[in-house]
């Protein structure tokens, strides 16, 4: 189950609500597990390498990793956060860095919930503020990300 809902300023966030059939202990995991993080993270035509990624799992801590292609091309994408916040198995909110060469010169937020759904689990995430019209393209990533996990945590 999929909902991308338009949020307040829709083009300025993205919003997404998801039930997953895991508990919501595997989605937690799925986000600060360097290993797991590997297998589901990413657009199509990008992996994140395992030895790519750096998990801090703490406020305060750093949750980073590096985005290579799949097939082999020159090209990177490297993406840094600064743990905001952190209950397990419950929420996990972070501040990305600035990204000037992507014309985000300021951090976005990105805030995900896990809420039982009798043995499933609900996510809503979001992420923003992005300057318009970047939203778009940030929400239609994220989805495919996420039914990555979704076959992730089912595999």
């Amino acid at each position: 189950m999929s909902n991308s809902t338009p949020a307040p300023g829709a083009d300025q966030e993205v919003l997404i609500t998801r039930v997953f059939d895991a508990p919501r202990e595997q989605l937690f995991r799925a986000w600060t597990d360097p290993e797991e993080v590997a297998a589901w993270y990413g657009p199509e035509q990008m992996e994140a390498p395992r030895e790519r990624i750096k998990i801090e799992p703490r406020v305060g801590g750093r949750w980073e990793l590096t985005m290579v292609r799949r097939d082999g091309g020159d090209g990177e994408f490297s993406i840094g956060y600064e743990i905001l916040e952190l209950v397990e198995p419950e929420l996990i909110v972070l501040r990305s860095d600035p990204m000037p060469g992507m014309d985000k010169h300021e951090p976005t937020v990105v805030r995900v919930e896990f809420h039982d759904h009798g043995d499933k689990t609900r996510m809503t995430f979001s992420d923003g503020p992005y300057p318009a019209p970047g939203g778009g393209h940030a929400e239609a990533g994220w989805n495919v990300a996420f039914d990555t996990l979704a076959s992730h945590v089912v595999g």
